[in-house]
This record gives structure tokens, C-alpha cells and sequence, in this order.
């Protein structure tokens, strides 16, 4: 993939191999077994609570169990919009992953990453490509939709090794369609039937590759963070106007979504946004000409993590085509299973984010 000259930093790459077999699994300097769970009889011997993984893996996305044909199948990455005029969203609810960043304006968009879309008639509104996301679906092994571009978006989709489908091309018979209830460019959507008739068609394979290298690990279970401070609420303060915001909810132990001074609904089934992970990450963000913006997400940088009404400063890099996480004594991050919010953040802004 082709970097912003600005924002790319040759890298060297370590390996580290090796493992150690324990009886719960495999485990690593890095944290937690995920990938050897006990067999069921042992399980219960141990008093453990049993779950049925028998054949399943740990979602590269969420560290949920699902089937092993499903992880290996490429996710889709959707842009979509995420101003005052495309609210309520529709179908967000059930992405894996969400990323937020900033564009032109002091606004902010969206890209939501989906392993599995099934049942959902309307996903949008769909919006037009950056090129920061771009790169970020290329780190996900995502194939990549949106209707429209920017002029530098064309250049990284014209470099870069990601797939996708632009909805103001001929794919865009296939899995964009109007609603006439909202004016464009906040009426373009998509569905589950829409994006399998243009994957049929695009003919891309939908197996990841031998190259392919998950960006986040996951704990087997549940755990709450060592050392962690005080996240029941998180506000990501981008400018004066847009300061979206997180509310954790002891009773499910889910962060809750909020912006423009209310919550943020998926309305295809009326539920509040929530999510088990939050990432906050720092990164260098500028105008590129005086208007459009570049977030430098293919480089290395500070952070935070927050799960269970906690949190504790990381670290992200780029490497092997991806993006990892570590904590501050540089042991690889292990995050909760569940679902996950993602937001970039200007570095120079640090006060920005707030936790309460």
C-alpha cells in the first residue's frame, strides 16, 4: 500500500516466537491463552463455567467463539455518514468494529466493520472515501464500500492492495439504493442482499490471505484491567462542536454511545450504540491543502484502552500490515471479547479526551 510520504516511517519488524503448553492452553509473554481451550470434562472438573467451543475459534474481531469458516472469511468495511442530517444511522449496531475519525469541516465519519451482515436490509448512510480509511480497511483485510471518493482517496485506492466497491461506479447497481424519506448525499444505503450481489459480481476472493495478521488479541474470558483507572464516562472533545461521548453501564458492562447532546441510535432496531472495548488512538492529524485531512494511522503512537469502567495508556504501531497494541511495558494488549469502538485522535490535542 502506497503511505503518505508525510505520515510513513520505515519499520523494522521483530518476531518473537515460542510458546509455553499450560493445562488451560497456550500463553505467551504477551498475556492470556486463547487458542487451546480446556476439554469440556476438564472444564468442569475445575469448576469452570462451561462453554461450548467445540470446533468454534475466537473471532479475529471480537474474540467471540464463532465457526472457523466464518473467521477466515474477509469482513467488509463500510464508510458512513456521521453528521446531525443522517441520524438515526441504520444497521451499525451490528458491526464488529467501528472506527471514527475526523474530515473536512471538524466533522467526523465513520467506518464499520462487519464478519457478518446477515439480516440487515438497511446499512448506511452510506458515505464517500478518505484516505486514512482506506488504509484502514487495507489493516483489516476488509473490502472496502463507499460512494464517492476524494481526489486523495483516489490516489491510495489507485496504490493500495484493498478491494473495493465505490457506489458511484457500476458495482453501485448492486448494493446502493435510495431513500427517498432523506435528500442526498444522506439518502445512499446499502443491504445484506446488495453487497452479496456486488461481491458476486466485483468476483473478489473473500478468503483472507497467508499474509493476513489480526490486529487485536483477545483474553478467553472477561477480565478486569490491572491497574486501571476510573472510565465511566469518556469524551473524545474533537472541537467545539463535535464532542461525542461514551457512559458506561454497570449492569451490562457496556460503553454507551452518545452524541449531539443525545444518544446514538441504530435504528433498525431502536438500540443505543454500546461497545466492551473503547481505543483511543493518537495520532498525528493536518490539513493536507487547507481542507481536506490526513490522520497518519499507518505509523506508531500513544493511547488508551477502556473496558469494564476502566482504562490504562497504551501504545499502537503499525507493523506486519497492520496495527497492534501494547501496554506501557511493551506486553501485547489483550483486550475483552465483545465489540469494539475505535477513535483517532489528534496528538496535538491531548485534552481532548477526558475520562470521568
Amino acid at each position: 500500500m502506497k503511505k503518505n510520504m508525510k505520515c510513513y516511517k520505515k519499520m523494522g519488524i521483530g518476531v518473537l516466537l515460542g510458546a509455553c503448553f499450560l493445562l488451560s492452553g497456550c500463553s505467551d509473554k504477551f498475556g492470556d491463552a486463547i487458542s487451546v481451550p480446556l476439554p469440556v470434562s476438564m472444564q468442569s472438573a475445575a469448576g469452570i463455567e462451561l462453554v461450548n467451543t467445540e470446533g468454534k475459534v475466537q473471532s479475529d474481531l471480537t474474540g467471540e467463539w464463532i465457526d472457523p469458516e466464518q473467521n477466515a472469511r474477509r469482513p467488509v468495511a463500510i464508510m458512513i455518514n456521521n453528521i446531525g442530517e443522517a441520524m438515526p444511522q441504520s444497521g451499525i449496531g451490528q458491526a464488529d468494529v467501528v472506527y471514527e475519525m475526523i474530515v473536512e469541516g471538524g466533522i467526523t465519519r465513520l467506518m464499520a466493520v462487519f464478519s457478518n451482515y446477515e439480516g440487515l436490509e438497511k446499512i448506511g448512510p452510506v458515505r464517500s472515501a478518505r484516505q486514512y480509511y482506506v488504509r484502514a480497511a487495507g489493516q483489516m483485510d476488509a473490502v472496502f464500500c463507499h460512494i464517492g471518493t476524494s481526489v486523495l482517496a483516489d490516489n491510495e485506492l489507485a496504490s493500495a492492495r484493498v478491494d473495493d466497491m465505490d457506489g458511484m461506479g457500476g458495482l453501485g447497481n448492486y448494493f446502493i439504493y435510495r431513500d427517498n424519506s432523506r435528500v442526498a448525499p444522506h439518502n445512499a444505503y446499502t443491504s445484506e442482499e446488495g453487497l452479496n450481489s456486488a461481491l458476486e459480481a466485483a468476483g473478489f476472493s473473500m478468503e483472507h490471505d497467508s499474509n493476513y495478521q489480526p490486529s487485536f488479541y483477545f483474553n478467553s474470558k472477561n477480565k478486569d484491567l490491572e491497574g486501571g483507572s476510573s472510565a465511566k464516562k469518556i469524551v473524545t472533545a474533537f472541537n467545539a462542536s463535535r464532542q461525542p461521548w461514551f457512559e458506561y453501564h454497570e449492569e451490562d458492562g457496556q460503553y454507551y454511545r452518545f452524541q449531539f447532546g443525545e444518544e446514538q441510535i441504530d435504528d433498525q432496531t431502536n438500540e443505543q450504540l454500546h461497545y466492551q472495548n473503547v481505543l483511543i488512538l493518537f495520532a498525528e492529524t493536518y490539513s493536507v491543502d487547507g481542507y481536506l485531512m490526513e490522520v497518519c494511522n499507518e505509523e506508531h503512537g500513544d493511547g488508551y484502552y477502556a473496558t469494564n469502567g476502566q482504562y490504562i495508556p497504551i501504545t499502537w504501531r503499525y507493523e506486519m500490515g497492520t496495527i497492534h497494541y501494547y501496554d506501557t511495558n511493551g506486553e501485547r494488549l489483550y483486550m475483552n471479547p465483545g465489540k469494539t469502538w475505535i477513535t483517532y485522535f489528534d496528538k496535538a490535542n491531548p485534552a481532548g479526551v477526558t475520562f470521568e
